[in-house]
Parts: C-alpha cells; sequence; structure tokens
C-alpha cells in the first residue's frame, strides 16, 4: 500500500530567502527534539507551518489548552548586522516518530518546502546510541550532499564514513543532486535516555554557521535534568496514549476469517 501524502501547511508567509533550518526528530538520545526545542523557546521562535499526514499517529500537543501539530516549523526573528546581511534560522520540531514508509517522501517534502522558500542550508540533528556513559563532551561527526561538502571543510567538521537511516537518510538521499546544500550532524548518545549534553554540543557546532545568532548552550548544559526528564514524560504520554488507543480496538473475526 502506498503512503499516504505528506504535507506542509503555511500558517505565516515569513520571508526565509538565505535562512538555515534545523530538523531535529526523536532519534537516538532525543538529540534533535531536545536541540530543536531548546532552540525554539530560547530564541522566542514563531510558528510559521506545521506538517500533516494520514500515516502519522493521531497525535497533537496541547500548550496552555491549544493543540499543535506534532510536526512543527518555526522561524526566528530576523537578525541583522551592522553590514545589512541577515541570519534567520528555521527550526523544525517533531514530537512523534513518523512510520518508516513514510520517510522518503517526507525528506523530499522537506526539501521542496525548503526550496520554494529560498532556505539556504538544511542541518538535520541526529543520535548515534552508545552502550556506555560518555565522559566529557559527546563527539560531533557530520556528513553532506555534494552541494554541502564545501562546509565540512569551511568550518572543520569532523567527517564520517557508515551509513545513515532513518528521517537524515530519507533526507540526505532526497538531497543528492539537489543545489541545497544539506548538512547531518550526528552526535555520541545515551541510547536509553534524552542527552540534553549532547543536544548541546550540537547547537554549539551548529553555531558559527549562523554567526549573528547569539546561540547560548550553558542554561542547557545547567538544565539539562530537568529538560531531558520533560522531554522524556512528553513521549512516554505519547506512547502511553497509543497502546490505549490499540487496547481498546475491538477484536475481529477469528484467525480462519483472515
Amino acid at each position: 500500500m502506498q503512503p499516504a501524502e505528506v504535507r506542509i501547511i503555511d500558517t505565516r508567509d515569513e520571508p526565509l530567502k538565505g535562512a538555515m533550518m534545523v530538523v531535529g526528530f526523536p532519534t537516538h538520545g532525543l538529540v534533535g527534539s531536545v536541540a530543536s526545542s531548546y532552540l525554539v523557546h530560547s530564541l522566542d521562535m514563531s510558528l510559521i507551518a506545521y506538517m500533516i499526514s494520514e500515516d502519522f499517529p493521531p497525535t497533537v500537543i496541547m500548550e496552555e489548552g491549544v493543540v499543535s501539530a506534532p510536526v512543527r516549523f518555526y522561524a526566528s526573528r530576523l537578525v541583522c548586522g551592522v553590514d545589512r546581511s541577515c541570519d534567520q534560522l528555521v527550526v523544525v520540531i517533531a514530537d512523534i516518530q513518523p512510520p518508516i514508509s513514510t520517510l522518503n517522501q517526507l525528506g523530499r517534502v522537506l526539501l521542496d518546502w525548503a526550496e520554494s522558500k529560498g532556505v539556504a542550508l538544511v542541518v538535520a540533528v541526529e543520535g548515534q546510541p552508545l552502550e556506555s556513559d560518555i565522559r566529557g563532551d559527546a563527539r560531533v561527526v557530520a556528513m553532506a550532499n555534494r552541494a554541502a561538502a564545501p562546509l565540512l571543510e569551511k568550518y572543520r567538521f569532523e567527517t564520517a564514513n557508515g551509513v545513515v537511516t532513518g528521517l537524515s537518510g530519507g533526507l540526505l538521499l532526497g538531497a543528492i543532486g539537489r543545489g541545497t546544500p544539506v548538512l547531518c550532524l550526528v552526535a555520541q548518545a545515551h541510547k536509553d535516555y534524552p542527552d540534553a549534553r549532547a543536544a548541546a554540543k550540537v547547537i554549539e557546532t551548529i553555531n558559527p554557521l549562523v554567526p549573528l545568532l547569539v546561540l547560548d548552550t550553558k542554561p542547557l548544559r545547567e538544565k539539562a535534568r530537568e529538560i531531558e526528564a520533560e522531554v522524556r514524560k512528553t513521549l512516554q504520554q505519547t506512547r502511553e496514549s497509543m497502546s490505549s488507543m490499540r487496547a481498546a480496538e475491538p477484536e475481529g473475526p477469528g484467525e480462519m476469517y483472515r
């Protein structure tokens, strides 16, 4: 069966030409989710769009009683320097794990939307699971499509060999042959719980790409435990809701009728 269409619905007509877009979905250590959530709240970003698909789980996010879609797009206020150059950040944050069958299409739709808005760079954030505790800062490695390859050397990103799967894999697959630069930053993270320290390291790695924005990670490091607990609570509530729905489904006919 073909996956349902994935669509992005704009809620505000925001000028995004030249912006950088950070994509953070829940993966290992919830690095992308924690980093994206921190950027949205610390920069007081505004909602500009959301993503929908019939294949997404029936989930909404509530903030002070107001519901929002589980995959949302935010934009920072335009920040301009004395030379009139501007840095603007777009952040895609997700509170669900989309079905694997939708990920290739989802990556293409994200890139199509970014190109239509004039986004200059897309950065996907991933976590690499580690069995043991991490001593010191997490290692962050980068990979890119050909359009973004010059950035690897320019910003001295540590590069890696290997296989990328999931949303970042779908995004990079859709980026092959495109003119829009696409980077994927992969941070070592704890496999069993949200890793805010790894998310802080990713944000610090991103920082040189948007020098006119102040991406201060000190509060994130100081409040790591609190942030990790909050993200864990949100995802647990989503899992429990989905489990309750499955348990409440009426039983179908016996095996011989299937």
